[in-house]
């Protein structure tokens, strides 16, 4: 049985008339009558009564015919999906983002300008830090990665830089340095740091380490934290200073003073990664807005 022999046996039964159904079908009269006679037998009951002049349906075909007509709408429709799935015009996309990357500006308008242009695309955002986002990614897990560069460079993988931010100061409130809207760095190498848990020379971690090196200092005593809000709540607690992205002065934590630093190299970025030969329509539109999104003007 096939869609065909259905579509054939809705048909013959609206008009009762083999001439005439197969005229609507586009086939010749007799692959229609082999059709029915094909459906009759996959069914093992007859549909249709006929002889010379009359066609009639049975009563097994009167129980069977608004059945059909469902399942061909149903086959109708998983073909419009397919067809959509095919063309981007439906789907989903699994992103997963950096927990510092939330409150960036960058993120939202991808994912809202995005949404605009592909409706019908369900966009799934999930957290993670950048070693299981790079884990999922590689197993076909996740569709796009929001990481703080640097990370590993994978052959299977593509990045593209969307946003870099200066990074900036965070002190207790009563810090000897914070009397200041900005500071040098370097004047911050005696306190404690308060440095997010990246792998070694990757992400936010190695960005804020970084920043120190150049600035001339190697932090003395550091506390690694799990993310960015628990380093800043650890600063008000006056448990040392912390460097975080630009984007974090909206968190209005007390105690605390953000303070912008003197020093250019100072700085994050945040990159998008997916998978190279991914066969994603939605992935690749998404792609080619985040691409048009950050082009240098």
């Amino acid at each position: 049985m096939d869609h065909r022999q259905l579509q054939s046996f809705v048909v013959l039964a609206e008009v009762l008339h083999f001439g005439k159904a197969a005229l609507q079908l586009n086939i010749a009269q007799p692959a229609l009558s082999q059709q029915i006679k094909a459906l009759e037998q996959s069914l093992g009951i007859p549909l249709f009564t006929r002889d010379k002049r009359h066609v009639a349906l049975t009563f097994e075909g009167q129980q069977l015919v608004e059945e059909a007509r469902t399942a061909i709408t149903h086959y109708e429709r998983f073909l419009e999906n397919a067809r959509s799935l095919r063309q981007g015009h439906k789907g989903q996309l699994k992103i997963s983002y950096v927990g510092s990357s939330i409150l960036d500006p960058a993120l939202a308008l991808l994912i809202n300008g995005y949404r605009r242009q592909k409706p019908d695309i369900e966009i799934v955002i999930e957290e993670h830090n950048v070693h299981e986002q790079l884990t999922l990614l590689l197993n076909y897990q996740l569709d796009i990665a929001l990481v703080r560069s640097p990370v590993p460079r994978f052959a299977e993988l593509e990045y593209l830089d969307i946003a870099t931010r200066p990074l900036i100061a965070v002190l207790p409130r009563d810090h000897p340095a914070g009397s200041g809207q900005k500071i040098a760095l370097s004047s911050l190498s005696g306190s404690p740091f308060l440095i997010q848990k990246d792998p070694p020379g990757v992400g936010l971690g190695w960005s804020a380490i970084n920043a120190c090196q150049q600035a001339g200092f190697v932090p003395q005593k550091i506390q690694f934290t799990q993310d960015v809000s628990a380093a800043i709540g650890l600063v008000s607690m006056g448990m040392g200073v912390t460097l975080v992205p630009e984007t974090q002065r909206s968190m209005m934590i007390s105690d605390v003073n953000y303070c912008f630093l003197t020093d250019p190299g100072a700085t994050t970025t945040l990159t998008l990664s997916w998978q190279r030969h991914l066969k994603n329509k939605a992935l690749a539109d998404f792609m080619v807005y985040a691409r048009e999104l950050t082009k240098p003007v």
